[in-house]
Parts: structure tokens; sequence; C-alpha cells
């Protein structure tokens, strides 16, 4: 037992800016090989990309169980372990963290082998296409136990309040990554199945670097969070379990969510398959900023919580979720009006800008919707009220799987679009005014 954490009782600005500034970038660095992925794949085809956006959901799902799901609950436990000032039990929560990165990671390479391909000619009818994303997925998700490690132990450096590594971690991926892309990514004149196979191997690559440096920073003698088999406690690993599965569902309905949107709009053709997957591509940005800002509240909310102050960390947790929603929403009414100022960026075909470009100017002025939402799930990593946030992410889930049943390629894309951004308001409202009035109600 050691003497609680230095985030309690520090000023809280100064404080959340020198967290969630390395937060921020180390988040959007994380996701960013996927964005140099999307730019050296454009030059291969509009296939291609459509290929990569089949599987994407499935890399999107391993980054949210392993850092947003099991990740922020070992966030909010070792916040509130060192917020408590006991840092055995931090060493017990790393250990768990270790423990459920290698059973997580193996599971889900062993569904998405057996389930990946149902999935890929569910949601394509091009044979092409559903081809290059299992051979994608193939090569990739045998290395994913490596994501969920540098994912869970990034979780238990931040829940401790250190932002500095994970982001140099994330700093690593991305260069690893480019810098295998630019080598082993062919230009326009390989086949599908070669550009492919080497994106699939620049990934994996980067993951598996990234994962060294993550465990050597974890190992530090210097590190007050000690890994000790002997400090593993079943009662703490059943805890961690419990909070991450009830995270995860939200998880699931999330991606289930961007599945049902992806089988939605290929009844639009392959243009509209690329072009909306480009702008989903937009998470890659909003979702590590919110991450960013949200990972810093579950360091300083959860070591509140774990000091006994806990009304103190309502009001903290509300103040970090108004700057999400300040900033995405200002970026969601930017890419509404300039939609071709991203959509360029990532995509080469006319016809996939265009599409792209028509999905942003209806959905993205409803980003400060998601932002809510998201931005309350996070927060409620550190305060254990997770109920509202899986509630709103079903309904969300529950709005855009009616389109399954009424939307065909007869149907206007507008419509479709604005059931996209119908159930981003139903997701926003239900989590910020069920927490408002329920479980943080003063």
């Amino acid at each position: 037992m050691t003497n609680s954490s230095p985030l309690v009782g520090a000023p809280l600005g100064p404080t959340m800016f020198r967290l969630a500034v390395p937060g921020v970038i180390g988040a959007l660095l994380t996701s960013s090989p996927g964005l140099v992925e999307a730019a050296f794949l454009k030059t291969s085809g509009a296939d291609a990309l459509a290929a990569v956006a089949l599987v994407y959901p499935l890399v999107i799902l391993a980054g949210m169980f392993s850092a947003g799901a099991f990740g922020g609950a070992v966030s909010g436990f070792t916040a509130r372990a060192v917020g408590a000032g006991n840092y055995e039990e931090a060493s017990t929560v790393l250990v768990c963290a270790v423990l459920i990165s290698l059973i997580g990671g193996a599971g889900m390479w062993a569904l998405v082998v057996l389930l990946g391909p149902l999935l890929y000619q569910y949601a394509s009818d091009s044979l092409a296409v559903t081809s290059a994303a299992q051979h994608y997925a193939t090569l990739l998700f045998p290395v994913i136990p490596a994501y969920w490690l540098i994912n869970m132990l990034s979780s238990v450096l931040r829940g401790s309040g250190d932002m500095i590594r994970p982001a140099i971690v994330a700093a690593s991926l991305l260069a690893s990554y480019t810098a295998l892309a630019f080598l082993l990514i062919p230009g326009k004149e390989a086949s599908l199945d070669h550009a492919i196979k080497a994106a699939a191997q620049a990934m994996a690559g980067s993951y598996l670097l990234a994962a060294a440096i993550t465990i050597y920073f974890v190992s530090d003698n210097k590190q007050p969070i000690r890994f000790r088999l002997n400090a593993f406690r079943a009662q703490t690993f059943t805890l961690i379990l419990k909070q991450g599965l009830l995270a995860a569902s939200q998880s699931v309905m999330t991606i289930i969510y961007a599945l049902t949107t992806t089988v939605i709009f290929s009844r639009f053709g392959t243009d509209w398959l690329a072009g909306f997957g480009l702008a989903v591509r937009l998470e890659l940005i909003m979702v590590p900023v919110i991450f960013g800002i949200g990972a810093s509240m579950i360091a300083i909310v959860g070591a509140y919580v774990g000091a006994g102050q806990r009304q103190r960390a309502i009001s903290i947790a509300w103040r970090g979720i108004a700057i999400n929603v300040a900033l995405i929403g200002c970026l969601g009414m930017l890419l509404a009006f300039f939609p071709a100022s991203w959509c360029a960026l990532v995509g080469s075909d006319p016809a996939v800008i265009a599409s792209c470009s028509q999905s942003l100017r209806i959905v993205a002025p409803t980003y400060a919707f998601f932002a809510i939402g998201l931005s309350c799930y996070l927060a409620s990593q550190a305060l254990n009220t997770l109920h509202f946030p899986v509630l709103g992410a079903l309904l969300r889930l529950l709005v855009v799987a009616t389109g399954l049943y009424w939307v065909t390629s007869a149907t206007a894309i507008d419509t479709a679009l604005y059931l996209v951004a119908g159930a981003a308001i139903v997701y926003g409202i239900v989590v910020g005014l069920g927490l408002r009035l329920g479980p943080w109600r003063k």
C-alpha cells in the first residue's frame, strides 16, 4: 500500500490537458495505419478497397475489444487501484490483462477463420472481392493476439496516468507500417491478390514490432506496476471479465451495426460499398480523439472513485464529455460542408469519391451525438455504469437493422443515409439522458 494517485487533488485543467494531448496523439497514431493502408491501396482499384472494407469491421472489433471494452475495464480497475494507493491490486490487474489478451486474441482469430468467409459472401456478391477479403484476413488474423497485447498493456499504463509510453508505442506502429507498406504494397500494375497480400503482411509486421516495444515498457524496472504471476487473483480476473464482457456487448453491437450498414450500402453497388466505406473510415479520426480524451477521463475519474470522491468524479466526466462533443461536432460540420477534403484524400475513383462525399453531407452533422454516446461509454468504464451506453448501442443497431428489410437498390440513397444519421441521434440522446437522469444523478 502506498500513497494515492497524484491525479487526485491536482488542478483539473492542466492535468486533463497533460494526459489528453498524448492520449489523443497516441490514439490517432494507433488508428492511422488504416488510413495509410487506404492511401496505398487506392491505386489498386475499387475491388481492393472493397475487400479491405469487408474485413475492416473485424479489425475494428479487435481494437474495440482489446482497447475499448476489456482494455477500458483494465484501465478503470487500474485507475481505481492507484487512486486507492493499492499497487498490489494494480499488479493483479496487469497479470489479468495479459491473460485476457492472449485468450481473447486467440479466440478471435479462430472465430474469423471459421465465420469470416460466410460474412464476406453475405456482404458482397463479387467473387473477386470476397476472395481477396478472405486472403487478407487469413494473413492478418494470426497476429491479432499481438494486437490485443498492445492495447491491453497500454490500457494498464493509461490507467496509471501514463499516456506518454502508449503514444510512443503507437508511433512505432505507424512508422513501421508506413515503411513496410512502402516496401511491400505494389502500384497499380500489380494484381489484386498481390496488393492484398502485401497490405496484410505490412500490417502484421507492424503489430509484432509494436507488441515487442510495449512488453519492454511494461517490464521496465522503474514501472510501479509490476508483472508478477503470484499476484493473480481469481476474484479480480472475474470482475474484469464481467465488466469487460458487458462493455464488449456494446462493441459487438457496434460492429454488427457497421456490418449492417455495409450490407445495406452494398445493395447500391461496389462504388457505393467502397465510397461509404471510405466515409466510415473517418472513425479512424473521430474515435481516437474521443478515446484519447476518454482515456484521460478514465485515469482521472477512476482515481477519484478509488479515493472515495464519486460526485467529483461524475463532474469531471461531464467536462470531458463536453470537450469531446465540441471537437467532434465541429469536425462533423466542417466535413459536411467540405466532404471532398476527406474523400479525395483517401479515394481515387471519381464515382467512389462522389459516393463518399454524398455520405458525409448527410451523416457528418450527427457526429456530435456519436461523441456523446462514446464519451459516456468511456467515462462509464471508470464509474462502472455501462448499462445505458449498452442500451444506446442496442437501439442504434435496431434502428439501422430495419433497413435490411426495406432498403433495396431502388431506394433513394439519401433515404438510407438519413437512416444512419437518425440512428446516431438516437444513440447519443438515449445514453446522455439515461446517465444524467439515472446513475449519474446528483
